[in-house]
């Protein structure tokens, strides 16, 4: 089956999946804003149930559909389609239009039951970071006072149920602009839905965030991401021809239809800051893994430890003893591991201060520059050259 053909058929499907309810209002901390579900119009009539109006910006939350890259983790409306969190999370900060609520505080949602099958139970999950989960890790919870029902069905329609959302104790919002908001998301288990959606929650007393892009600990697995890119070639051409007839004067034009019968206002557009984030400095690991093992910069006790070990008869990593130092230095069947004077090794790397930097106890320590027994060959050697 052709791409274009999976589109539209998902599309018929669509038709006969009546979304039933809508997330109207959440509240948090008393004295905060409130939130709305995701793409909730206003102006869409809450007094009926036919197909239109009064559905087209239910929420239909589907996981195969969020697996299937067809939608997000808050789903779609059969008006504006998929939601993109991001943006409305946005939109509804700049609006001043998103609840707060404290770790452990509790949210008062309000579900508009359109029909029967936008009746309860349902169960509410959170993205801690706003918008980074796919069909699954998100943070189960609890709900009480829930909407009345069984498998999503009652026979109550066009009723508004409050029903009650706690937050974690531990709860810990990283996500948006701001750095301190979650998403939550609320669903029943209807079969022709499931239907509910989603709403931001701003962390209360939570100071605003920036993340930096090496703490970032969002993932996808090998075999996750391979399924993806299959799924994303198969459904490219028909995304692509949707996204031309949507571009198209025919598309622009009943987009503003909508719009203009909805009555919607232009979103609130913000000024963001240019940023410069602070350069990242080494950590630890990778100044200890400069340092050459250690020994050699560190005083270390060690008899022959370094890389270039003046005294280890051995000689270390190019002492010999046919090393390169001068045949006259103490200690001297190692024959030094370079001139003591430098530390330098005279090797092809040159790698260490043979010896280590003021390794002066260590066995053969001819190395160190402070050495008595080094200050008395100098002496030697320039009365030597006096003669």
């Amino acid at each position: 089956m052709s791409s274009l053909a999976r589109v539209l058929l998902a599309a018929a499907f669509a038709s006969l999946a009546h979304g039933h309810s809508q997330i109207l209002n959440a509240q948090g901390d008393s004295g905060s804003p409130s939130s709305v579900g995701f793409l909730v119009e206003d102006d869409i009539a809450r007094n009926c149930t036919s197909i239109s109006p009064c559905q087209q910006d239910a929420t239909i939350i589907r996981d195969a559909e969020i697996v299937a890259n067809i939608a997000n983790e808050c789903g779609r409306t059969e008006l504006g389609g998929n939601i993109d969190v991001g943006e409305n999370t946005e939109n509804a900060l700049a609006a001043n239009a998103v609840t707060q609520v404290s770790p452990g505080g509790e949210i008062t949602v309000t579900i508009h039951q359109v029909n029967a099958d936008g009746a309860g139970p349902y169960t509410c999950d959170m993205d801690p970071t706003g918008n980074s989960l796919g069909a699954t890790g998100q943070i189960p919870l609890e709900v009480t006072n829930n909407v009345p029902g069984a498998n999503g069905f009652s026979q109550a329609k066009t009723v508004d149920f409050n029903m009650t959302v706690k937050m974690p104790s531990d709860m810990n919002c990283t996500g948006a602009s701001t750095g301190n908001i979650c998403t939550v998301r609320c669903r029943n288990n209807a079969l022709a839905g499931p239907f509910g959606g989603c709403f931001p929650v701003q962390q209360a007393g939570a100071d605003t965030k920036t993340n930096v892009a090496s703490e970032i600990t969002t993932t996808q697995t090998l075999d996750g991401v391979q399924k993806q890119v299959e799924q994303n070639k198969q459904d490219l051409a028909a995304a692509i021809a949707a996204n031309q007839q949507e571009g198209s004067d025919e598309g622009k034009a009943a987009a503003a239809s909508v719009k203009k019968v909805l009555n919607q206002p232009d979103p609130v557009i913000n000024e963001f800051p240019v940023q410069t984030p602070e350069l990242a400095q080494p950590g630890a690991a990778d100044n200890a893994a400069n340092n050459n093992n250690n020994n050699n910069n560190n005083n270390n006790d060690a008899n022959a430890g370094n890389n270039n070990n003046g005294g280890a008869k051995a000689g270390g990593n190019n002492n010999g003893q046919a090393g390169n130092g001068n045949g006259r230095q103490r200690g001297g069947k190692n024959g030094g591991n370079g001139n003591g004077a430098s530390g330098n090794g005279n090797t092809a790397t040159g790698n260490g201060f043979t010896g280590g930097q003021g390794n002066g106890r260590q066995r053969g320590g001819n190395n160190n520059n402070n050495n008595k027994r080094f200050t008395r060959w100098i002496g030697r050697e320039l009365f030597n050259l006096r003669q």
